[in-house]
């Protein structure tokens, strides 16, 4: 019988996948790995996170900026659907395309590796989270065990791939797939020990390079019509490099590097890389469920949840688990795309790019809280290389300075992607919206250096932007116009605009007062935010998602951009701004009832749902939040693998919820501001008792350990602050929790609230009782 080491931080299959949205996958941030396939046909995909296949769209925007003032007449004479057919009809009048997907991510290379084994069973397919390890195990029909594993080492840079069985006789054949693309030119040269591929973007000249080194000792290895068929060898090791390559590299083998001179040890190797991986995906931890739970297949615990309408707990684990395994293999070369860092197609849903009016910002949404700050230092990598195209986007389209991102973006930063029915060039808050985590990295690391030469910098191209668009009316109060909400409609002054300036303005400023910096640009950008205008509420008390008495609300929607100030940049409180925190909650149940528990609503949206739920955890809806989470499983928004898809049923991989999740369930347990502590402000009862550890706050707070028991009435928090500070401890659903306990540090009472004294570099510990 064959004996399986399922995961404990991990997922596990008992039947194999038969398509590459239900791979197991790993990554290591610059090169990603696709696992599924049956014993006797397994795929290998490869990934790496630059490659984007040139379509030659890369075109000139056109000069819209002398078109402005008329297009804001039109605004104010004649309404936005006018306004919109005269830009895009002038945009096409200057060589404008029309709306222009962005180069799609593809993949690297497929490998198919065949074998005539037959009467499979006890299989089993896992990835351990903890280490990035994929293990496919099966027995076949003569009772010899097999094992395929696979990993993407961090420490070598190169993937990894080996083929064992316990008769330590390995037969098969690879094949590597002849990719024929009119727009890549494809060679590929198979030897015994090597297969080489060198692949041109026919549109640049630029390309990419695979070498997959075959190491099977003691075999007999030939080649029939550029297939490679391995006979009786001990074991197969594959060693896979994949390069990206400027036009006079193309052709030129990966040669003089480390890769060429890695012994093929699978042991050594993956043992140099756990070390790394597993530091990393162990920064934090979140205890819930037993060791036994834990080891249940992933088919089992969804099973579990749409019988009995309750999520094991192994599960919640896992799902936290995942998204943080998700960011550590798609971030650190740049970001994780719609789809991390895997693909297994060349025509992925929305070109698989950089979608940056929601979908990247959810996909690095837990980075920071999760001390995840490798993958987040990709981010910004990512965001400059496109500062140059975002310049011209704002300098084109409207005539400012500073930038404007794209909605869209692969290997341009330029804004392509709109049209009449899809206005996105009227949406200018996205470089804004990135700006956010620009300044978060600061509150969490405390890098005075980084906020210095990379947060304030970009800031501040922002800040020009808004000196330049914003127009003022006959009161002195600034216009956004045109304005966009995005994917929902136009109309003056949409409130994340508005929201977006803020955060940007009062960042920069407390930027300058966190440096010691004294500006004159202070005063300026103090009043620019005195000229904002003020949110607006409607006759119903919702906070409007325009800023004009003329646009009316659209409820049944799967973005909430309105509700920016809850889920994103913590503008206001209940306790500062108690008529626009009701007006949010208000604007919060609309959405609820019209969108999210609609049958009928626009779309199933898993970016809606991850939304909802951070706003669900600021609101204290804690069974919104649960409720969420089982929305996810019971419709089928995730794979066997736990990465998420877009829509119910499986449709779309789209990684964005991995990312928020991890989020939400830090946010509905422990959650921080500058300031203020909060603890299980959203937890559901479903989680009554459980471990967290190692999560940061902002403002240099790291929770060392918090537990929780909710029954007994008793909690225990753990805080190591960088510097000396004072904190509100907030415990919204237990008004009446006292602190019973305290250690190195001094606490008292002060506006209903416990105030905390934390010294710099002490470790404090808390008893509460609930």
């Amino acid at each position: 019988m064959i004996t399986n080491m399922y995961p404990i931080r991990g997922a596990w299959n008992k039947v194999h996948s038969e398509n590459w949205e239900e791979a197991m996958v790993s990554g290591n941030g610059e090169q990603g790995v696709m696992v599924f396939g049956n014993p006797e046909k397994e795929t290998i995909i490869g990934n790496h996170s630059r490659l984007y296949l040139a379509q030659g769209t890369n075109q000139q925007l056109p000069n819209m900026a002398p078109y402005l003032e008329k297009l804001r007449n039109i605004i104010h004479e004649q309404g936005y659907e006018a306004a919109q057919a005269f830009f895009y009809e002038k945009a096409q009048e200057l060589g404008y395309q029309g709306l222009t997907m962005s180069d799609p991510f593809h993949p690297a290379f497929h490998l198919y590796i065949e074998s005539d084994i037959k009467d499979v069973t006890n299989y089993s397919r896992s990835v351990n989270f903890e280490t990035g390890e994929i293990i496919v195990k099966f027995q076949d029909g003569n009772d010899v065990l097999h094992n395929r594993n696979t990993f993407v080492s961090r420490a070598d840079n190169v993937i990894v791939h080996t083929i064992q069985n316990d008769a330590r006789d390995v037969c098969c054949r690879l094949e590597i797939e002849d990719y024929k693309h009119s727009l890549i030119d494809h060679q590929r040269e198979i030897r015994h020990d090597k297969i080489s591929l060198n692949n041109v973007y026919v549109k640049t000249g630029d390309g990419y390079r695979v070498e997959m080194r075959i190491e099977a000792p003691e075999g007999n290895v030939s080649i029939n019509n550029n297939i490679l068929s391995v006979e009786h060898a001990q074991e197969i090791i594959l060693l896979i490099k994949i390069d990206t390559c400027q036009s006079d590299e193309v052709g030129a083998a990966i040669e003089g590097s480390d890769f060429q001179l890695l012994q093929p040890s699978y042991e050594l190797l993956l043992m140099r890389h756990k070390k790394i991986h597993a530091e990393i995906f162990n920064r934090v931890t979140l205890q819930l469920a037993n060791v036994e739970e834990r080891k249940k297949s992933i088919e089992e615990l969804i099973d579990e949840t749409k019988r009995t309408h309750q999520i094991p707990l192994a599960l919640i684990e896992k799902l936290y688990d995942s998204g943080r395994y998700m960011f550590i293999c798609s971030a650190g070369e740049l970001s994780p795309n719609l789809q991390g860092i895997w693909t297994g197609t060349f025509e992925p849903a929305w070109s698989g790019d950089y979608t940056f009016d929601t979908n990247v910002q959810l996909s690095i949404a837990s980075a920071l809280s999760c001390n995840l700050v490798e993958g987040i230092h990709g981010f910004f990598r990512l965001i400059k290389e496109f500062i140059p195209e975002f310049r011209e986007n704002a300098k084109l389209y409207y005539g400012s300075r500073g930038i404007m991102a794209s909605a869209h973006s692969s290997n341009t930063g330029k804004h392509f992607h709109w049209n009449e029915e899809w206005p996105l060039q009227f949406w200018t808050c996205g470089a804004g919206w990135l700006g956010h985590w620009f300044y978060q990295y600061y509150l969490h690391t405390g890098d005075t250096e980084f906020l210095e030469s990379e947060a304030i910098p970009y800031l501040k191209e922002c800040a020009l932007f808004y000196e330049d668009f914003l127009i003022e009316d006959s009161q002195g109060t600034y216009h956004f116009t045109p304005s966009y909400s995005a994917e929902n409609g136009c109309g003056d002054n949409s409130t994340q605009d508005i929201a977006v300036a803020k955060e940007v303005l009062r960042n920069l400023i407390e930027g300058h007062k966190e440096l010691g910096i004294d500006s004159p640009e202070i005063v300026k950008w103090t009043k620019m935010l005195e000229k904002l205008p003020d949110y607006m509420i409607n006759d119903e008390g919702v906070l409007k998602e325009w800023i004009t008495e003329e646009k009316a609300e659209n409820y049944n929607h799967r973005h909430f951009s309105h509700l920016y100030p809850i889920f994103q940049s913590r503008e206001f409180t209940a306790e500062t701004k108690p008529e626009l925190w009701a007006a949010s909650k208000k604007a919060f149940d609309k959405r609820l009832e019209a969108w999210l528990r609609n049958p009928d609503a626009d779309t199933s949206s898993t970016h809606g749902r991850m939304h909802a739920a951070l706003c669900a955890t600021q609101f204290n809806k804690k069974e919104l939040v649960y409720e969420i989470l089982q929305m996810m499983i019971k419709n089928d928004s995730m794979y066997s693998t736990l990465m998420t898809s877009h829509y119910n049923n499986k449709d779309v991989f789209n990684v964005d919820g991995n990312g928020a999740i991890p989020q939400i369930i830090n946010e509905m347990i422990v959650d921080g501001r500058p300031g203020r502590i909060t603890l299980l402000q959203a937890l559901p009862v479903q989680i009554p008792q459980g471990m967290l550890s190692g999560v940061s706050l902002a403002k240099q707070i790291k929770v060392e350990e918090f537990k929780w028991d909710i029954n007994r009435g008793e909690a225990t928090i753990k805080i190591l602050s960088a510097i000396h500070q004072e904190v509100f401890l907030d415990i919204p659903l237990f008004p009446k929790a006292t602190v019973t306990c305290l250690s190195s540090s001094d606490a008292w009472q002060e506006q209903g609230k416990w105030k905390l004294q934390l010294f710099a570099n002490n470790m404090t510990t808390i008893t509460i009782t609930l």
